[in-house]
């Protein structure tokens, strides 16, 4: 699914190769010049030209030389540019302000000598100022265009190679729901801008923490209220149940404040940009994510997180580390109050779609409070023992794999308005923060970090197999959308009310992907038996070896999963194949229940689709069976089906296609 623009902007790149040869040189050139490399993630910008090969936009060919080149003459110039202005590059920005950039390349090097050049272009802190660093320390110039040649070669594929499955994917799932590219998309920016966020302000803390914390505890003394909070977080030497105690209060009570003073002026929720973001969700359902979110939604429920955090303080009395243990006490304790006095202060209205039988809402939401809680200290807890330079990834892990998704899951299945989660996240953070640095300052004995981790995943897998076990199918139903029957009677469906069935096929944004041929009331099991006699079969199904066939270049047609499609967010109900005289060629017969019956009681009306598949291999490296959109089943195709049923063809909105009613 594309707009109008990347349609056209695509047509023109394939109109003028020159064109696109050339940005992909200059993009790998700049990803290896030693400051611009700095800036631009480069991973990030092959990855994506990755993608569009994936998506067979950009040759492959092409796009590998053409990157290896500018690889290799960027990585030339930085290599020169050390050679020529050797330490002088230490006052230039941005290595001014972040030194580290050179001297991390520096210990690289001497480790690994003229390896370093060759193994630096793949490892991330020191690619972009290594071959600045080797021209620096006088390494010689047949010895580095070696490496970096040899280096240049193995580079674009490593990075290019993974984006090409991910751009891959995306035309599969493009083929077959619009709606699910939209909301990978979103996920992988979403994760993305995560780790970004994450790694930018963890290193901006650490690397200004030691002259911003003294400052602001000298800045407090004397200072009537702060003073006290400050020398209690702060000061080693006081304790800090009183600032904590009273940052706790200031917080609840700002919040309750707040809310009162919105709901005094009139502005209630759920808002306008609320809805808007429940709709667009609700627009992106399929039952694939659904069934994923469900899951990750899961991790954050309580029957997760409690018994999570039980085990987790259990374990840190176990091992006698009682300020541990105390500031542990603290986050859930401050959780446990945010969710009962949030419930009986400040509820809201939920989406009406799925709060019936659900409870637990509340402004800010407590179940993102929590997860954030739990998992957040949980990584202070961790980060605190091991190396600076590494407590990021650990924050990141935390961020990425739990907290964000777990928020975002709930978002997607409409359990909480965008509001709720963000206000839940904020509030969770910035108790985390406060906890954190009390901990920090107030703590001297060490946590076996690797038995903590280790603990806490053994307790976390469990406990959410057990959750899922016992609630997932219950969950999935519970979140589902509720749909509305549409009650039809014989005649009037035979003569007009037909047109109020769905004619086309859409996916996300209304676009339609194809038309409806078929209306057919009949039980299912009547249908599908007409359909067997008349030869079709069930189509072959997805599972993993069947999917790894597409990684074959050479694959019979018949060896190829069917993968199912959907229509408003729901999958095809029935799944019929049958193979022509080609053996590339075969057609589908797809049927859905849209939950239109005919009478009280009565059977449902089947709306369908037929499409011819063949073989499309890409690239040399990947084999699909892709729906032909030219396609027209010949007449005497489906007739067999409904012979001695009486049938009706008649004129729907797409004038060049015709819809058969069938009916007994």
């Amino acid at each position: 699914m594309q707009s109008e623009f990347v349609n056209a902007l695509f047509a023109w790149v394939t109109a003028h190769p020159g064109w696109m040869s050339f940005f992909i040189f200059v993009s790998a050139a700049a990803e290896s010049l030693t400051i611009v490399g700095v800036i631009i993630p480069g991973a990030l910008v092959m990855f994506t030209l990755g993608a569009f090969i994936g998506l067979g936009h950009v040759d492959f060919w092409s796009a590998y030389w053409w990157s290896t080149w500018g690889a290799i003459v960027g990585d030339a110039i930085s290599f020169w540019i050390g050679r020529v202005f050797q330490q002088s590059i230490r006052r230039v920005w941005p290595f001014t302000k972040h030194p580290e950039l050179i001297t991390r390349s520096e210990e690289f090097f001497r480790k690994h000598g003229g390896k370093g050049v060759l193994f630096g272009r793949f490892f991330g802190p020191v690619r972009g100022t290594i071959p600045t660093v080797a021209g620096m320390m006088d390494m010689t110039w047949r010895n580095f265009m070696i490496a970096n040649v040899i280096s240049g070669i193995l580079w674009a594929p490593v990075y290019l190679l993974p984006g090409m499955a991910f751009g891959a994917s995306l035309d599969i799932a493009s083929r077959v729901a619009g709606r699910l590219v939209v909301l990978i998309l979103i996920v992988v920016a979403l994760l993305w801008v995560t780790t970004w966020l994450v790694k930018y302000l963890v290193r901006l803390f650490q690397s200004h923490a030691a002259d911003w914390v003294p400052r602001f505890h000298a800045w407090s003394q004397g200072r009537r209220f702060i003073g006290p909070i400050s020398a209690s977080l702060l000061d080693p030497a006081k304790g800090e149940l009183r600032g904590l105690t009273v940052l706790a209060a200031v917080l609840l009570g700002g919040i309750v404040l707040f809310s009162l003073s919105l709901s005094a002026a009139g502005q209630r929720l759920p808002s306008g940009l609320d809805l808007s973001f429940y709709h667009f969700f609700q627009a992106l359902r399929t039952p694939w994510a659904d069934a994923l979110m469900v899951f990750t939604a899961g991790l954050g429920d309580y029957q997760v997180t409690l018994p999570v955090s039980l085990v987790v303080f259990g374990w840190l009395i176990w091992q006698r580390n009682r300020s541990a243990a105390w500031h542990w006490l603290a986050a859930l304790g401050f959780g446990m109050i945010t969710n009962l006095l949030f419930k009986g202060l400040l509820p809201v209205s939920n989406p009406a779609e799925v709060s019936e039988g659900l409870v637990g809402y509340s402004f800010p939401s407590s179940h993102a409070t929590f997860s954030t809680l739990v998992f957040g200290f949980l990584a202070v807890l961790i980060a605190r023992e091991i190396p600076p330079a590494r407590r990021w990834i650990v924050y990141h892990l935390a961020a990425v794999f739990m907290i964000v998704p777990i928020a975002f899951a709930r978002l997607y299945l409409g359990i909480h308005w965008l509001t709720d989660t963000l206000a839940g996240l904020c509030l969770g953070l910035i108790w985390v923060a406060v906890l954190g640095l009390a901990y920090n300052h107030h703590t001297t004995v060490a946590v076996n970090w690797r038995r903590l981790l280790a603990t806490s995943l053994i307790a976390l897998l469990a406990t959410d197999l057990l959750h899922v076990s016992v609630n997932f199918g219950a969950d999935l139903q519970r979140y589902q959308p509720q749909a509305t029957e549409l009650i039809l009677s014989r005649a009037g469906w035979w003569e007009q009310d037909w047109r109020r069935l769905p004619q086309q096929r859409r996916d996300f944004g209304g676009q339609r992907r194809q038309d409806f041929v078929l209306q057919w009331a009949a039980s299912r099991k009547e249908l599908e038996r007409r359909l067997r006699e008349a030869g079709w079969q069930p189509a072959p199904g997805a599972d993993l070896k069947s999917m790894l066939l597409w990684l074959s270049p050479q694959v019979q047609l018949r060896e190829l999963p069917v993968l199912p499609q959907t229509h408003e967010g729901s999958e095809d109900d029935l799944t019929l194949v049958r193979y022509s005289d080609d053996s590339n060629k075969r057609w589908l017969l797809r049927f859905w229940d849209v939950g239109a019956r005919l009478g009280q009681g009565g059977p449902p009306i089947w709306v369908g689709s037929v499409s011819q598949q063949k073989l499309e291999p890409q690239m040399r490296l990947f084999t699909f069976a892709v729906d032909d959109p030219l396609s027209r089943a010949p007449v005497d195709l489906l007739a067999p089906a409904w012979h001695g049923l009486r049938t009706r063809v008649v004129k729907g909105v797409n004038p060049n296609e015709r819809i058969t009613l069938i009916a007994d």
